[in-house]
């Protein structure tokens, strides 16, 4: 526990950096909200779906999950502290694994302003109205997002713990995302259930054709884990820090 609430304190004192991520995440989201609410009550009638639309607008935050779990692992390695932090606690993996507890609890942290912004939005604009419906299904949703977040969050964290580079893992991250996995589909398309961006989109629940059920989903991201976090303690503990 000491060494989880030391990353956590680590976090803490870096407030220019979690003040911008944050900024960066709350002007998307409302951005997202209210052009979506807005197109919604010019129609004579609200969409059947706009209560999972406006839940849909928080997964924003897992894009900065994933920076912020990044930055966790990077950041001690970009300012050199990574050496007292190795002499204070030699056995690496507990300080690899107190910075993957604090990696989910940040990006829960990231999730509950995105859905505070979305959902109270959208229930103070359109809340008192009989077509609009916000039920078990949502909750469900926002239960979801905060899975979603803290896989990606890891995700983030055991990559950027493997390649000791923000900027470098950043890159791998979306390149891998967004041109890799396409091209992969693409070319190999019996592997679409078994890619990672595919696979995140099924523990949102997205409800999009193809996309892979929440169980499968996980159990497919738990196998990323697994494996990137072996990764991730392997290349660690060779590692030689001066």
């Amino acid at each position: 526990m000491r060494l989880l609430a030391a990353e956590l304190l680590k976090i803490w004192t870096a407030p220019r950096t979690l003040l911008g991520i944050l900024l960066a995440e709350i002007a998307i989201v409302l951005i997202g909200v209210i052009t979506t609410v807005h197109s919604a009550v010019s129609d004579t009638s609200l969409p059947p779906r706009l209560a999972q639309d406006v839940v849909s607008i928080g997964n924003t935050s897992l894009l900065f999950a994933t920076l912020i779990g990044v930055l966790i692992a990077t950041t001690e390695y970009r300012h050199g502290t990574i050496t007292l932090a190795f002499l204070a606690t030699p056995v690496r993996e507990r300080v690899l694994a107190a910075k993957t507890g604090a990696a989910v609890i940040a990006s829960a942290l990231l999730v509950l302003p995105a859905l505070l912004f979305t959902v109270g939005i959208a229930q103070i604009w359109v809340g008192g109205r009989d077509d609009y419906h916000f039920g078990s299904h949502e909750w469900g949703l926002i239960g979801r997002l905060f899975i979603g977040a803290a896989i990606v969050a890891m995700i983030g964290l055991f990559i950027g713990a493997s390649l000791k580079r923000q900027l470098g893992a950043v890159i791998l991250v979306l390149g891998w995302l967004v041109f890799v996995e396409h091209a992969v589909e693409g070319l190999f398309p019996g592997t679409r259930d078994y890619l990672a961006g595919r696979s995140i989109g099924g523990v949102l629940g997205g409800g999009g054709q193809g996309t892979p059920s929440f169980a499968h989903a996980v159990a497919v991201l738990a196998v990323y884990l697994v494996g990137l976090g072996a990764l991730a303690v392997a290349l660690t503990r060779r590692r030689d820090i001066t």
